[in-house]
């Protein structure tokens, strides 16, 4: 993306969805799969532990990976010609599968590339077409839900056992033991993940969600709401109350009735849908107070996360991995959830910090360069000329 098409508040959202992907990601690094969509199944659910996991249900599941989404569906926009997007996403691709198969399963990368591939034609269309396919796109994921839901009874004996067999953590052993091994130990779990992940996943739920985000953001770029246009703070209040609402019920779904497979499939329809609009104000606000404050040195430091954004989830997974991999220091299934949940707040001010110090000296971080390099033959890191300060917006 060239500088004269940057928008400054898409780096600082960018730079703070960071935090928020990361508070949801630890859980995935440090805990079996299963307990993510299933916090009984393993760890402690008690106290500051109950809570913390509802903080991060409530307030981060789903919103900043939307968040994401968006801001990329704004950066295919951006790009414009020059950047030949479609190269640009094939390597995306090429990124997530090594990602994928070699350090983390839950990856984006993949998704992104293979979804923006085919919606990157879209960045020409009106921003009222884009909004609308963008909304239905988004309702598919919770109506899938609701009808496996309604008609439960109904699916083939090993669609239902394969449901309830993943709910009820009957992985858990077997994660435990592979991801507290060597990374050779690791890999077959993690292939099997990684696959699921890119192929079921991908076609029932994800995938529709990511491409309803993308469309959202080419949509919120042309409307202006990155510019503090569009959306007012009472609108961006409306939506958040809307999403928190509907959110909270998905949330009541589960303390009420549990984790079974109906109730399940009924508070994650719920959770879907209210992620989007509380995302949506989520953004709007940080935008806001990008804009009104873009002077200020945290405005700034965190917009500088946000340049190297590739650079730093790469990161997180790198460094999250060793950190409870057994092929590092081994501390996979020992953290409490409060300390998962406060954990990437630490880790997230040292890579605002880390970033500053890198652009001080380059103008693109390592990874952003090594994907332009694949896709425009330009691997410099591009040193970066003095120049006056400019206002972020």
């Amino acid at each position: 993306m060239s500088q004269r098409s940057r928008l400054a508040p898409i780096d600082v959202l960018r730079g703070f969805c960071l935090l928020g992907i990361l508070v949801m990601n630890i859980q995935t690094f440090s805990m079996p799969f299963a307990a993510y969509l299933n916090p009984t199944v393993f760890g402690s659910l008690e106290g500051a532990d109950g809570l913390a996991w509802a903080l991060g249900r409530l307030l981060f599941d789903c919103k900043f990976l939307n968040l994401f989404a968006m801001l990329f569906g704004a950066s295919l926009v951006l790009g414009g010609d020059e950047v030949r997007p479609r190269k640009r996403l094939a390597w995306l691709v090429v990124f997530g599968l090594v990602h994928a198969y070699g350090v983390w399963y839950g990856d984006i990368l993949f998704t992104y590339g293979v979804v923006g591939m085919l919606i990157v034609g879209a960045r020409t269309w009106s921003p009222g077409r884009q909004l609308r396919l963008g909304l239905a796109l988004v309702s598919v994921g919770p109506a899938l839900s609701l009808a496996v839901a309604l008609g439960f009874e109904h699916l083939p004996p090993s669609v239902v056992g394969g449901i309830r067999e993943v709910l009820g953590g009957g992985s858990v052993p077997g994660e435990l033991a592979a991801f507290g091994g060597d990374w050779m130990a690791q890999l077959p779990v993690r292939a099997k993940l990684a696959f699921s992940a890119q192929t079921f996943h991908l076609v029932f739920e994800t995938g529709w969600r990511a491409a309803g985000c993308m469309l959202l953001g080419m949509a919120g770029l042309q409307f202006g709401v990155f510019e503090g246009r569009f959306v007012s703070p009472r609108g961006a209040l409306l939506l958040g109350g809307l999403g928190l609402a509907v959110t909270s019920a998905g949330l009541a779904v589960q303390i009420v009735w549990g984790f079974a497979p109906r109730a399940w499939l009924v508070a994650q329809a719920l959770h879907e849908l209210g992620a989007v609009p509380l995302a949506i104000a989520i953004g709007v606000t940080v935008v806001g107070l990008a804009r009104r404050f873009a002077e200020a040195s945290p405005t700034r430091a965190i917009a500088s996360l946000g340049k190297v954004a590739f650079t730093a989830y790469l990161m997180q997974s790198i460094v999250g991995t060793l950190v409870f991999g057994g092929h590092g220091l081994g501390a996979f299934g020992t953290w409490s959830r409060l300390a998962l949940l406060l954990a990437p707040f630490v880790f997230w001010g040292l890579q605002v910090m880390l970033a500053n110090v890198w652009l001080r000296h380059f103008g693109r971080g390592p990874l952003e360069a090594l994907w332009r390099g694949l896709t425009r033959k330009d691997f410099s890191l591009r040193p970066r000329v003095p120049q006056a300060r400019q206002p972020v917006v």
